[in-house]
């Protein structure tokens, strides 16, 4: 029979046994390559209707939520380090950023073209590591052909036409009715072998305003915007 020494010693045993094997697993894990992000990417976003810039980025990485994530400049600058501090709401998996979005292209002074380094390690120990190019080269933006700014349009039928931009790798059409509440927005990709895109009946109501945006995304992700607002008719 185990006195109650002997099974205070046992227990000991058994927790250092525990312990080691914890600290072997983590050793192993900090010794492993670490694993590629599902994505990440950065790119610049222009409004070529009100003349701003702004930086995005994103990062998703496997599984298991992140308890660090770290984005790094070209230039050795830290652009985020993210923590989740508390293991128990199991760490966050997908990030997004937008940087400020002053006037002109002051942003990208503060973001240098070149490659940027994400780090990242899991609420289990997993680490993850990516790269992402940005190019401050944006697209040109399209000129909306229909509807004109400020028109007012019957609410029966509207088919959104633009200029065609060559070399980009989509288009993405935005529609919005802003008299709506909460407001309907209609976000479609369209191919770039396209100008024109005819938008539901059913978004379409008599006296109410409206926005629309024409995106040009480059194949580098950059993204020009040009939008322009109407209204129907009553």
């Amino acid at each position: 029979m185990f006195t109650h020494r002997s099974k205070a010693s046992a227990l000991a045993v058994a927790i250092a046994a525990v312990l080691v094997l914890d600290a072997a697993e983590a050793g192993a894990r900090k010794h492993k390559a670490p694993s590629e992000f599902e994505f990440v990417t950065i790119n610049v976003e222009q409004n070529a209707t009100d003349g701003d810039t702004e930086i995005v980025i994103s990062a998703k990485a496997g599984d298991e939520g992140l308890h660090t994530l770290s984005i790094v400049t070209p230039d050795r600058r830290h652009v985020a380090h993210v923590l989740s501090l508390d293991r128990s709401v199991m760490g966050l998996r997908e990030f997004v950023f937008e940087s400020p979005e002053p006037e002109g292209e002051a942003i990208l002074a503060g973001y240098p073209e070149g490659t940027y380094t994400f780090t990242g390690i899991s609420t289990i120990g997993e680490r993850f590591r990516g790269k992402a190019v940005l190019s401050h080269e944006l697209p040109a933006p399209v000129t909306i052909l229909h509807p004109q700014q400020d028109a007012a349009l019957p609410a029966d039928a509207l088919t959104i036409q633009w200029s065609a931009v060559p070399g980009i790798r989509e288009y993405v059409v935005e529609f919005e009715n802003e008299s709506a509440d909460p407001e309907q927005v209609l976000k479609v990709n369209v191919p770039a072998s396209q100008t024109s895109f005819q938008v539901p009946s059913s978004m379409l109501v008599p006296g109410a305003s409206y926005q629309v945006g024409v995106w040009t995304v480059a194949t580098s992700g950059n993204i020009s915007v040009v939008e322009t607002s109407f209204s129907t008719t009553d």
